[in-house]
Formats: structure tokens, C-alpha cells, sequence
């Protein structure tokens, strides 16, 4: 990204911070900078996207999903019982 007026790395923390689930009016407070100038390095981040990612391979299709929060590998199994956990209270 050229041309900020920001030092880079200053730029990728708060790029990073975000990604990492931090709200963008707390990344500003947080690195001294304005929520809208946060979403403007996002933005131009983004817009920049195409140029680092490989385009899918002919006749297929690629879909990444961006958060373990969505990973399912099998069936959902209920927790395994605890022995003295289970227990009730006296």
C-alpha cells in the first residue's frame, strides 16, 4: 500500500487486530488513529486482494471459510461426561 502517512507497521497491527476480532472504533483508540481511517486501509487492503491471491484453477471452484468458529469435520458429538463433575451438589 503506498503513499500512507503512517508508519506500515503501525498500519499492520491494526490490520491484524482487526482480523483478530477487534472493533474497528477500538483498533482506532488503540493505535491513535480514526475508526474511518482504519476502515480506509481496510478498504484499500481489500481492494489490493486479486494481486496477492491466485485465481482458481480452471473448472473449479475455491471457498474459504474465514473463522474455526464454522469448522465441522463428521457429526456433532456431545461432550463426554466428566466423572465427579456429573455428580449433583449435597
Amino acid at each position: 500500500m503506498a503513499r500512507l502517512r503512517t508508519a506500515s507497521s503501525v498500519v499492520s497491527y491494526a490490520i491484524k487486530a482487526r482480523t483478530e476480532g477487534m472493533g474497528v472504533r477500538a483498533a482506532g483508540r488503540t493505535f491513535g488513529k480514526s475508526h474511518t481511517t482504519i476502515m480506509r486501509w481496510e478498504k484499500r487492503l481489500a481492494d489490493q486482494a486479486q494481486n496477492w491471491s491466485p485465481p482458481a484453477p480452471a473448472g473449479s471452484d475455491v471457498t474459504v471459510e474465514g473463522d474455526e468458529v464454522y469448522t465441522r469435520v463428521g457429526q456433532n458429538l456431545p461432550p463426554h461426561s466428566v466423572p465427579g463433575l456429573d455428580d449433583p451438589l449435597p
